[in-house]
């Protein structure tokens, strides 16, 4: 965690992010609403950087793991705060090692039957964006498309099935 630097914008954290020589990737898949600030929703000049979630405070963001239901996650995710909230506004962040590894102690033939069989996500999403869930992601930003047919290429990349 990087405290007192005076990093003042989008563009200013994208040319600190730039420096890390961290792989970058296209935001595809995940649930959030999110507003571009810095970069091109398709292939980035700079390293994207985005907002957290469009939905208002009121509505809770559930635990997850930032996209972890894609074929190529992120190996690291840096989060930058223009404007402190008033009140509330933690991101709360934990190692997913550790939760495997507490799982495993706690609940090893879980752990066994989850390695054997695997892990199916199942989502529904809207067809236009809707801000007020803090999960109202459309299909058409998720994949950044138009089209349905569009949106069946991106997901074949993916290996997804719908």
């Amino acid at each position: 965690m990087f405290r007192g630097f005076e990093i003042k914008t989008g563009q200013e954290w994208s040319s600190v992010i730039n420096t890390t020589g961290l792989k970058e990737m296209n935001y595809v898949g995940g649930a959030a609403v999110r507003n571009l600030i810095v970069g091109s929703d398709q292939r980035m000049n700079s390293p994207q950087v985005l907002t957290t979630n469009e939905s208002p405070p009121s509505q809770p963001i559930p635990f997850h793991h930032e996209l972890a239901q894609t074929p190529d996650y992120p190996s690291h995710i840096l989060f930058y705060c223009s404007v402190n909230a008033a009140e509330g506004g933690s991101t709360p962040l934990i190692r997913s090692d550790f939760v495997y590894n507490w799982l495993n102690e706690k609940y090893p033939d879980f752990i066994k039957q989850v390695e054997e069989l695997g892990v199916k996500y199942v989502r529904t999403v809207p067809e236009v964006d809707d801000p007020t869930s803090a999960q109202g992601r459309s299909w058409r930003s998720m994949f950044h498309v138009q089209t349905r047919e569009d949106a069946e290429v991106e997901m074949k990349k993916q290996d997804f099935a719908w």
